[in-house]
């Protein structure tokens, strides 16, 4: 222990009170003042406790240690003078613990808090000192930690001490939840750091290390969002409550964990996060303070600590973090409870739900709850553009980069999908040596469908499961009709009304295990699958069963009913491509009929006119628009309309519809698929170059911030600019079927040449410049074709296009100064 003697000149056995600290005109340093400063008023105070006690008889622990349950807490009476101006130091009688001492400035009064702050470190010492002293240089007050009553010094006060220090061996154990609640409830170094210890202790439960999956958090891939600098400002000025309202694996938890280690050092907030399943908000404060202070409370304490904490005059404001709060559940009725609480400015709450209406309405919908009233609401979804910017350069540290645009891909804008593309790298051995890396297509294609079937082939609950979850939903024939469509266009939505004995029989389970939530969309009470990766594999496989029995009977209508039924899903030409694939795999055999199928449903795109439309605004909001004769009212879902109309002008929206099988088919492309024994005669040749004809662009709607850049060719139809790169399925499984061996490829080009359609070379011209960007083995190669052949071709076309009523405009190009960007709606 750091102890110094107390000298006097004399040694006398008596001192006199010393004159209060006068100001020095001395040229010091800030910190010399500070030290001579408290060295003053720790010899004042002690004169005025002990003025009948020898100087040498008392010696000063300046540093020392107290510990709370589990953690510790290091008192530096020098570094606290100097940050707060009160300093604690602990005094020593014949090498027995005689006192704890808190010193303030003479500018602060003494308060009853100060007493008791004092007093709850002299309960967590061991042994306890009997006595505890405060001063501010002006008044010095001494007490019995025991009591609380004031100890009054006289004649006789050496014999006191005596007397004092003989009872202390005597007296029971402190009451430890007393001091404890003291500790935490004033001392504004201490609680903070067990907060966010008890924060971290949570993370790292919910935290998988780099390859692993299967819990929410990603130990070393953290991508920021910028909703979580929106939690950060609401909690500093705004409501009681903020609200993190998104679909399941949107990455909710992950926001939660930014804020806690954003916040980790700050002096404004400090985050405890607790999860949302288990016994209710009080209840679980009260038992993790038994666990991790071993202080016993119950859920009425701990409701009592959380207002007294919530009114407190300085130090940062607890901020309870909870993940994953469901409506009528315990920690939902807490919350309710605690909105009716008159609590102070200093406690906020952050909550994540995936569906907030169940938390902030009441249960007819019609009134708002305690948390809606006090509640700011804060939408998180799909990354934006500049979120998946900054993803991109956080994968590229782990080795993972993206072919150029990938930025133009919705389906990447999930946070779940660049998850499992991570935990995929980082599990390989074939990237560890930390300069090996990996190249992801600008498209999404099948390697997710692998990378989840190995990821997950031992967890046999979660997928039987999800697998009778699929079949019902594949099966349901009202699916995707009203405003569940929007829904399950952006995310998987399975209706419980669906739902067989034995998809009822396991939801319990599925639900206990986090697997799905449960709520209501709409009118539809619907269930959501909480790994959308697995689920999307096991809907894949429940088509492939159902496109097996009907392509018994009719290959080709087998192939119509998969593009049909997948129209307007989630990931529907991925579904799609793999339910192929594995009926292939199964089976052994792949009808070409099922190809014709899909082939059969062209794709068209029609102006939006007198219809009626449904759209999601980004806070997920359902909007209704009544479209006639070039005007648009808002209007119900019965198209009723109200106010004035929205003249549409002259460039009029256009609306895509039934393009979901031609883009399965540029996913099965993308897999090398031939005739028997006949490697020349290429099926996915062939796809392409019917698929690759199509007159306008196969992509999903961007809904996210970045519309593509297209060049209209008139009749043509319209392409792509070129400086995008393969952001078409299709294009990209042309440019990987060209990146390798192939005695045919010089025979699809001399086709594709001599089909003479716009669109078609147009993604052969993007393919090529792919090769030729990534394949150095075929760099050469791709080059030529382009120069000698394809490029001159194109050319010639566009002149051959040109019509005398374009003379007066700008001449079709496929120079980007000719391109316009464009964001189509679904």
């Amino acid at each position: 222990m750091n102890k110094q003697a107390i000298k006097t000149k004399t040694g006398a056995a008596k001192r006199s009170i010393p004159p209060k600290p006068a100001a020095s005109t001395a040229a010091k340093s800030p910190k010399a003042r500070n030290e001579a400063e408290l060295e003053a008023r720790i010899t004042r105070a002690l004169a005025e406790a002990f003025p009948n006690i020898a100087d040498d008889a008392i010696v000063l622990q300046r540093h020392f240690t107290v510990r709370l349950g589990h953690e510790t807490r290091d008192l530096d009476s020098a570094a606290l003078w100097h940050k707060t101006g009160r300093a604690d130091i602990l005094l020593f009688h014949d090498d027995r613990p005689l006192a704890v001492l808190e010193i303030k400035r003479d500018t602060v009064a003494i308060t009853r808090q100060d007493y008791e702050q004092a007093q709850s470190y002299a309960n967590m010492l061991t042994p306890r000192p009997p006595l505890v002293i405060v001063s501010n240089g002006n008044d010095t007050r001494c007490y019995e930690a025991n009591t609380g009553a004031e100890w009054k010094p006289d004649s006789d006060a050496g014999a006191k001490v005596q007397k004092l220090l003989a009872n202390t061996a005597k007296i029971a154990a402190a009451d430890m939840r007393w001091a404890i609640e003291a500790l935490l409830g004033r001392d504004l170094d201490l609680w903070p750091s067990a907060m966010r210890s008890c924060t971290a202790r949570l993370l790292g439960d919910l935290t998988d290390p780099p390859g692993a999956s299967g819990r929410p958090v990603a130990r070393d891939f953290l991508f920021p969002r910028i909703a979580t600098a929106q939690a950060a400002a609401a909690l500093k000025t705004g409501t009681l409550f903020t609200l993190i309202d998104g679909p399941p694996a949107a990455g909710k938890t992950n926001l939660l964990r930014e804020l806690a280690q954003d916040t980790a050092a700050s002096d404004e907030l400090a985050v405890l996060m607790l999860r949302g399943s288990g016994p209710g908000l009080f209840q679980s404060i009260a038992n993790l303070f038994a666990a991790a202070f071993e202080w016993p409370l119950t859920p009425h304490d701990a409701r009592q600590w959380m207002r007294r904490m919530s009114q407190a005059d300085a130090g940062p404001s607890l901020v309870i973090a909870i993940d994953g709060v469901e409506p009528g559940t315990v920690m939902a009725a807490d919350l309710h409870e605690l909105a009716s609480i008159e609590v102070g400015p200093k406690l906020k709450v952050i909550l994540t739900a995936d569906q907030r209406e169940g938390l902030t309405r009441t249960t007819n919908g019609r009134a708002t709850t305690g948390i809606g009233a006090l509640g700011t609401e804060i939408e998180l979804g799909t990354l934006g553009l500049e979120e998946f910017r900054v993803a991109q350069r956080i994968l590229a540290e782990a080795r993972i980069g993206f072919v150029p645009g990938a930025e133009y891909c919705q389906d990447y804008r999930a946070p779940w999908v660049l998850r499992a593309l991570y935990d995929d790298v980082a599990r390989d051995p074939r990237y560890g040596d930390g300069r090996s890396g990996v190249i992801l297509s600008a498209a999404l294609g099948l390697r997710l469908v692998d990378t989840t079937r190995e990821t997950y082939a031992g967890q046999s609950d979660l997928l039987r499961g999800y697998r009778v979850l699929a079949r019902d939903a594949i099966a349901d024939n009202h699916s995707g009709v009203g405003d569940l469509a929007i829904a399950q266009s952006n995310a998987f939505v399975v209706r419980q009304d669906a739902l067989s004995p034995e998809s009822r029989e396991r939801l319990a389970g599925l639900r206990a295990a986090g697997h799905v939530r449960v709520y209501r969309q709409g009118r539809e009470d619907v269930v959501l699958p909480t790994v959308p990766a697995v689920f999307m594999v096991e809907l894949a496989d429940a088509a492939a069963a159902i496109l097996e029995a009907r392509g018994a009977a009719d290959a080709k209508a087998a192939g119509e009913w998969l593009g049909r039924r997948l129209e307007g899903v989630y990931l529907g030409d991925l579904v799609g491509a793999q339910a192929i694939r594995t009926l292939a795999e199964t089976t052994g055999r792949f009808s070409e009929g099922i190809v014709h199928g899909l082939f059969s449903i062209k794709p068209r795109e029609e102006l939006v006119e007198d219809r009626l439309i449904a759209f999601a605004t980004p806070d997920g909001e359902i909007v209704h628009l009544k479209i006639e004769r070039g005007k648009a009212w808002v209007s119900d879902r019965f198209g009723n309309v109200r106010g004035e109309p929205i003249n549409m002008g002259s460039e009029r929206s256009q609306m895509m519809g039934d393009v979901t099988g031609w883009m399965i088919l540029g996913q099965l492309a993308q897999l090398p698929t031939a005739r028997v024994g006949d490697d020349a005669d290429r099926i996915d040749a062939k796809i392409l170059f019917e698929v690759g004809q199509c007159p306008f662009p196969l992509l999903r709607a961007n809904e996210r911030g970045l519309g593509h850049l297209e060049h209209d060719l008139g009749d043509h139809g319209r392409v792509l600019c070129t400086e995008q790169g393969a952001i078409e399925a299709t294009t990209q499984a042309m440019a990987e079927m060209l990146s390798r061996p192939w005695e045919g490829a010089e025979d699809f080009v001399a086709a594709v040449l001599e089909e003479g359609s716009l669109p078609l070379l147009h993604r052969l011209m993007i393919a090529l410049r792919t090769v030729r960007g990534y394949r150095e083995d075929r760099t050469e190669w791709a080059s030529e074709v382009l120069r000698d052949h394809v490029a001159p071709e194109i050319k010639r076309l566009l002149k051959t296009a040109a019509k005398p009523k374009q003379a007066t405009r700008s001449k079709p190009s496929i120079k980007r100064k000719s391109a316009k960007r464009r964001s189509r709606k679904r």
